[in-house]
């Protein structure tokens, strides 16, 4: 497996296809499969894209969790201006970052580290190197850990709330996503795209890119996603958990009793996108699930309560709205970490 990740050339081509270059619709399979004409089908894409409802397609590198198996979960007081907004758009381990009001902490940052020592080091080093500024007198950020292991993530399904979108589609006279009027065509569009159907990848393209000849791009193509380097390559919702404007329910979960059981109703519910297993105090699991409105989570809590009486204890939750977004990186994150691979194999 490391063999592979010391290719340079299939470094290079991760960099391409990571970043979305080489995948494509494929507006013919989209077309077929929609009974729309051609010109429907790209009009309505290109809306999808330009409205920010899903990004423009790429291939997922969930090779990331291997590579970086230290799931943090950290609330921190930090202070608010622009060297810190800097900071967390170009830090190369933050995975997503939410603005929150928490006690003492005003913000959450869920990052990928490579263990518990490359963490403490980089803690230090966002104060060593400058990389926020703190107020006069202030000698440290003040934070809350939650280590987790990438190994006990047990449900890691970003299309997950693609039935939810579904059956509020269905309950719905209308349905607006930023800005834009999603109707039966659209609804099929985001649901193909956000699993992958009709999205291809071009190998000659990136042959082109690479200078090298297409066998080989397809070869290693292949190799990458037999080895679950890489996944098929799909579009995302822009904030991967949750379709527009539905809240992020980050979930500190204490199972009593019947803990598989809970566990696997939990996997098959669509509200959850992430679930991990945990030793944080008495929770034992973290769940992000997501809603179109916060009524309808406390109802979905409630139902679990009834499900399984006596079996769920203390329950902490934090909601992020979409305005409390402030940066997703679901592909930041591993194109910084392939520039980094890249550039200890060229030395």
């Amino acid at each position: 497996m490391g063999q592979i990740l010391d290719d340079s050339l299939n470094v290079e081509l991760l960099q391409l296809i990571c970043s979305g270059e080489g995948v494509e619709i494929n507006v013919s399979a989209l077309s077929e499969r929609l009974k729309k004409h051609r010109n429907t089908v790209v009009s309505r894409v290109e809306n999808l894209f330009s409205n920010k409802i899903i990004d423009r397609p790429f291939h997922p590198f969930p090779r990331i969790l291997a590579e970086y198996p230290l799931l943090v979960l950290e609330k921190a007081n930090l202070p608010r201006n622009r060297k810190t907004n800097a900071w967390i758009e170009r830090d190369q381990y933050i995975w997503a970052a939410f603005f929150v009001k928490d006690e003492e902490y005003n913000t959450l940052l869920i990052e990928l580290h490579e263990d518990i020592h490359a963490y403490q080091m980089w803690r230090d080093q966002v104060l060593d190197k400058g990389r926020i500024s703190l107020a006069p007198g202030e000698e440290q950020v003040s934070s809350e850990a939650i280590f987790l292991s990438t190994k006990a993530i047990i449900k890691n399904d970003s299309t997950a709330s693609i039935e939810l979108l579904k059956a509020n589609f269905q309950n719905s006279s209308q349905m607006m996503m930023n800005g834009l009027s999603i109707d039966q065509t659209y609804l099929d569009l985001i649901e193909a795209l956000v699993l992958g159907n009709g999205v291809w990848t071009n190998p000659n393209s990136l042959a082109r890119k690479l200078n090298v000849h297409r066998k080989t791009v397809q070869r290693r193509l292949d190799l990458l996603l037999q080895e679950e380097i890489i996944s098929n390559p799909v579009s995302r919702f822009p904030r991967m958990w949750a379709p527009p404007g539905y809240f992020i329910v980050l979930s500190l979960i204490e199972l009593k009793k019947q803990k598989d059981c809970i566990s696997k109703t939990f996997i098959d519910d669509p509200h959850t996108s992430l679930l991990v297993r945990a030793s944080a105090g008495k929770y034992n699991l973290i769940a992000i699930s997501c809603f179109s409105r916060l009524r309808d989570h406390l109802t979905w809590e409630e139902k679990y309560d009834q499900r399984f009486s006596g079996s769920i204890g203390a329950v902490k939750n934090l909601y992020l709205s979409p305005s409390m977004t402030f940066s997703i990186h679901q592909q930041y994150v591993p194109l910084e970490y392939l520039k980094k691979r890249l550039e200890i194999i060229r030395e």
